[in-house]
């Protein structure tokens, strides 16, 4: 028992068992079908799994009702029996997804490692539901655009489609296909004791890991956000985000518990971020966020310092304005604070020379990464689809705002670098953090 206290086998151990009840509860009492068209009518526009006839019914009247957007697309009677038939098979199958996760969640905390078999392939028949549930979601948009006239292309049939998923069947089809994939990892201690001998290696696939993660799935899960959830769901993928963010870090810790203290330096630079966008509010774009964020990379690691750009951006907007920006503001300020823990981590010194290129790093990143990120990004909220000139004149607009932002960063670091490095590196060797 204290070997599985200390190696954190217990805490690895109840994400499946966390996982199978986030699902159970999504599938009973989450909403997840969503009709946008019908937002400023007297109608609902959010469907649990059981309430697909109501939807449908709901739908049918929209199309009978001048002045909404779906009028004149009424659907015949043998369609509505045809998409009846998809909700009978979705409701079916998630009974018995839901039936299959809790025996999972009960084998996964009892059983362990001798359950794995049984919690992978519980797991992954939570994953049919959501995908029938989207097939039957895309064929009641090619219906409806076959009777307005509309043209059933990819944009038609998410961004601009009349009836979409919520974030919830997405949500548990990504978590389901995670945990049906990881359980052997999560439930058995054999490759805990195996990393313990192999210091080196775990560092590198902790490193490899957050590249997938930070430089890969987060960008992929923004971009979902905005053709499959019609940037209404920023929050949900600001969370999803911030988890994200959180795995890499937290492997730091798989051998043994976290301490109390090391997550509350994160959360301290992640405080003063926020607290210095917030104090130099007005000033427009004159701000320390992401010299504070560098610094949390260079003196704590890269995979610290993209959890803090992301939990800065994240809270920050609280003040400042929640919106569709959110997601693309986290991901930016991580990426700054990860490309600076890997390039100049291990390799600090005090002195004018290595000062001068963290400046330079970091002015140069908050002008071309942030930068350009945010105003590409405007893209997608302001206009709503790609045009070159738009593009163009979003950057020319933008390019005076992203200087003082970088002549910014440049300021703070050459200020912030050498005190905040020096007292996070001390604090770090004084209580034995995050090495």
């Amino acid at each position: 028992m204290q070997i599985k206290q200390n190696t954190g086998v217990d805490t690895r151990g109840m994400l499946p068992v966390l996982g199978g009840i986030f699902i159970a509860v999504s599938q009973t009492a989450a909403p997840w079908f969503s009709v946008p068209a019908l937002k400023y009518t007297q109608m609902e526009t959010s469907y649990a799994v059981w309430e697909w006839e109501r939807c449908l019914l709901h739908i049918r009247e929209g199309a009978q009702t001048a002045g909404t957007k779906m009028a004149g697309a009424v659907l015949t009677g043998s369609e509505i029996g045809e998409l009846r038939v998809w909700g009978h098979i979705v409701q079916v199958l998630a009974v018995l997804a839901a039936v299959l996760v809790i025996g999972a969640v009960l084998a996964a905390y009892c059983r362990r490692g001798e359950a794995v078999r049984c919690v992978s392939l519980s797991f992954a028949a939570a994953m049919v539901p959501p995908l029938i549930a989207f097939g039957a979601v895309l064929r009641l948009n090619l219906l409806i655009n076959e009777h307005m006239g509309r043209v059933s292309d990819f944009v038609n049939l998410s961004i601009h489609s009349y009836v979409q998923l919520t974030a919830a069947p997405y949500a548990q089809f990504l978590l389901a296909g995670g945990l049906a994939a990881a359980a052997g990892y999560l439930l058995c201690t054999q490759e805990i004791q195996r990393a313990l001998l192999c210091p080196g290696a775990r560092e590198g696939r902790r490193i490899k890991t957050a590249l997938v993660l930070n430089l890969t799935a987060i960008p992929l899960l923004i971009l979902f956000g905005i053709f499959f959830l019609n940037n209404r769901s920023y929050t949900f993928i600001s969370i999803c985000i911030v988890v994200l963010a959180m795995l890499p870090f937290c492997m730091v810790f798989e051998n043994r518990r976290p301490q109390a203290r090391e997550v509350l330096l994160i959360a301290v630079t992640a405080s003063l971020a926020v607290a210095g966008r917030v104090a130099f509010f007005m000033i427009p774009q004159f701000k320390p966020v992401s010299a504070i964020v560098i610094i949390t990379g260079v003196s704590l690691g890269a995979e610290a310092g993209f959890l803090t750009g992301a939990v800065a951006g994240f809270v920050s907007n609280f003040f400042f304005g929640q919106g569709p920006w959110t997601p693309w503001q986290m991901f930016a300020f991580g990426v700054i604070g990860f490309l600076a823990g890997i390039l100049f981590r291990g390799k600090w010194e005090k002195n004018r020379r290595n000062r001068l290129l963290l400046c330079a790093y970091g002015g140069i990143a908050t002008f071309v990464i942030y930068g350009l990120i945010m105003d590409t990004s405007s893209m997608t909220w302001l206009i709503g689809e790609f045009q070159w000139t738009a593009l163009a004149g979003i950057y020319v607009s933008g390019l005076p705002f992203n200087a003082i932002h970088g002549v910014s960063t440049v300021v703070f670091l050459y200020f912030l670098a050498d005190p905040m490095v020096g007292k996070l590196a001390r604090v770090r060797k004084k209580y034995g953090l995050i090495e």
